[in-house]
């Protein structure tokens, strides 16, 4: 087990460290929760004096810095922002309505108009690069707004005196020293996964763990609704706060439990379980419901390795790299390429290929030569190193996705109908489903020339007329599955895709065909993409694939590999020696 919690260890740190590599700096966002209550808006917390690490009014401000101030004080949240309030006159301060929403400024410029010896009126304007959600929700946004704000003396010093537009306005920079992420986890409706929550929390609020239970109690964000389900019911609560044991751990204290199962307490569990975990808020986990323990088994606490079924990020398989080259199926291993087993080792008509997580079934596009005015190309799925069983057929099909079990695959066949084909295991029996995404055209248009489905099943990442889509894969009541809830280029700022995979649940993986930053990553919690190392990549990279510890992309060259060295990120791109001076296209598991 002690390797297994190295091993996962290392793939989260992969992604940070990744990320300390990119270009933007990761946003931030907050939500605070006070003991024994469920989550509140911003600002709704107990009012206690302003925290030390952000600014407070000095004498003999001017209006500009002083303003600028303001917005780095409205970082911090308690007490109803009370240290943004500092800044402001007593009459400004009882009329701004700080609830609901706040958005993060970047190139935040403070110009003066209007001056007298006692006013001054001021435009306020900044890239408007995400908006936070009361619920800690970070939404990426774009685009510059501008408010005025009027100054007058008090008492010889100048304050803010309104108008106030209804919620907050933060500085993005204090945000990067002032919090921090953090995941809740949610099972998926089909009970195999735990689906990834992104929230923010003010990095100086105490009691972590009381706020991501409180979190977890409340439910998903909404656009995450219809992908997962809470085992926790309506009217359950965290009694107390949770409580740090002597001997390590902690013990918490759940009420309205009563009636839940073994399997719905089980799922339960697991959702507090790698929540806190993910914190790095250690086991063992004593959880207790309405008066007793929540499973007699687990009476003395629960480890992560009892709900290691539903580890969000689970290890990956032994199967490593295989590229597609020459129409055909090869794997990647000491330094040497070997096609495969059985007909995809051997054909010369092989376009694309996925291969499950467990390394068991393949997914596979084709060329198809029969004669006639059959269309062009063609899906099979099958066994690893079998036969392929021909699916569906199109004019144009994407490279192919398992969508969180080794039976499902997604495709987009002739540009824009994207279809889920699920095989059954034994008889074989293949079910098409078309999947209604209508939604996808309110913010892009164009042919869907990727589709790839995040390990938990829960996202769907696009590009449609090159540019990069987010949306969630959702089953309604009736049985449909839908794409709903799209995140557009718009906000997402990333255009000239070309290839997209998920490192993670969490973090996407994107080729452009840009010359400068052509690999980029984008992570779900609202923060903006960033370039990974180029260096040594020659441009155009034509395809990326991502595992949870490397990455590799497909440049004019061949195939190189971005990783880690002794926990260390990598600075440049290795070459696959095997695959330079040739067309490869990169595979790896999912």
């Amino acid at each position: 087990m002690a390797e297994r919690r190295f091993a996962r260890a290392r793939s989260h740190r992969l992604v940070a460290m990744l990320t300390g590599l990119l270009a933007m700096a990761m946003l931030s966002a907050c939500v605070s929760i006070p003991n024994n209550s469920s989550p509140q808006p911003l600002g709704s917390l107990e009012r206690h004096q302003p925290t030390r690490n952000v600014p407070t009014p000095r004498p003999g401000m001017d209006p500009e810095i002083l303003v600028r101030d303001f917005l780095k004080a409205s970082v911090q949240p308690g007490s109803g922002h009370l240290a943004a309030r500092q800044f402001l006159t007593q009459d400004a301060s009882n009329s701004w309505d700080d609830q609901g929403g706040a958005l993060l400024l970047d190139e935040i410029n403070v110009l003066s108009d209007d001056r007298t010896d006692d006013t001054i009126t001021v435009r306020v304007n900044g890239e408007n690069t995400g908006e936070l959600q009361p619920s800690g929700q970070l939404i990426p946004s774009s685009g510059r707004i501008e408010t005025r704000l009027s100054l007058r003396r008090v008492e010889g010093q100048w304050r803010i005196d309104g108008p106030l537009p209804v919620g907050v306005m933060m500085d993005r920079e204090q945000f990067e020293a002032s919090y921090r992420p953090h995941v809740l986890y949610y099972p998926s409706t089909d009970d195999q996964h735990l689906v990834a929550d992104p929230r923010w929390l003010y990095a100086g609020a105490d009691q972590l763990a009381d706020q991501l239970i409180g979190l977890l109690i409340a439910g998903p964000v909404d656009d995450l609704r219809g992908a997962v389900t809470n085992e926790f019911p309506a009217r359950s609560s965290l009694h107390g706060s949770i409580e740090s044991l002597p001997s390590g751990g902690v013990r918490l204290d759940l009420a309205g439990l009563n009636g839940l199962g073994d399997a719905d307490r089980n799922r339960l569990a697991a959702q507090i379980i790698w929540t806190l975990s993910d914190a790095d808020i250690s086991g063992p986990y004593v959880i207790d419901a309405d008066g007793a323990p929540l499973n007699e088994r687990r009476a003395a606490g629960w480890q992560t390795r009892d709900v290691e079924s539903l580890d969000p990020s689970p290890p990956a398989g032994a199967l490593g790299l295989h590229i597609v080259r020459g129409g055909s199926l090869q794997a990647v291993a000491d330094n040497a390429v070997t096609p495969v087993p059985g007909p995809l080792g051997t054909t010369r008509s092989l376009l694309a290929a996925d291969i499950s997580a467990d390394a068991g079934r393949v997914a596979a596009v084709s060329t198809n030569i029969a004669p006639g005015p059959a269309p062009r190309l063609s899906l099979g799925i099958g066994d690893y190193g079998a036969e392929m069983t021909p699916v569906l057929e199109g004019e144009t099909i994407t490279r192919p996705s398992f969508a969180g079990d080794s039976r499902t695959v997604w495709v987009v066949v002739d540009e824009n109908r994207v279809t889920q084909v699920t095989q059954s295991p034994g008889v074989g029996q293949v079910t098409e489903a078309e999947v209604d995404s209508t939604a996808i055209r309110s913010v892009a248009q164009g042919a869907i020339t990727e589709l790839q489905i995040s390990q938990d099943g829960a996202r769907a990442a696009m590009i449609v007329g090159g540019q990069v889509v987010l949306a969630i894969v959702e089953r309604r009541s009736d049985g449909r599955l839908v794409l709903s809830n799209p995140r557009g280029a718009a906000a997402l700022n990333i255009a000239g895709a070309v290839s997209l995979d998920w490192l993670s649940s969490e973090t996407l993986v994107i080729a452009r065909s840009a010359a400068d930053g052509p690999v980029v990553q984008l992570r779900i919690d609202g923060t903006p993409p960033g370039a990974l190392p180029s260096g040594n990549l020659t441009p155009p990279v034509t395809s990326v694939v991502a595992g949870q510890s490397t990455i590799y992309a497909a440049d004019s060259r061949g195939v190189l590999r971005l990783g880690s060295t002794n926990d260390e990120p990598d600075q440049y791109w290795s070459e696959i020696t095997p695959t330079m001076g040739s067309n490869a296209i990169p595979v790896l598991p999912h």
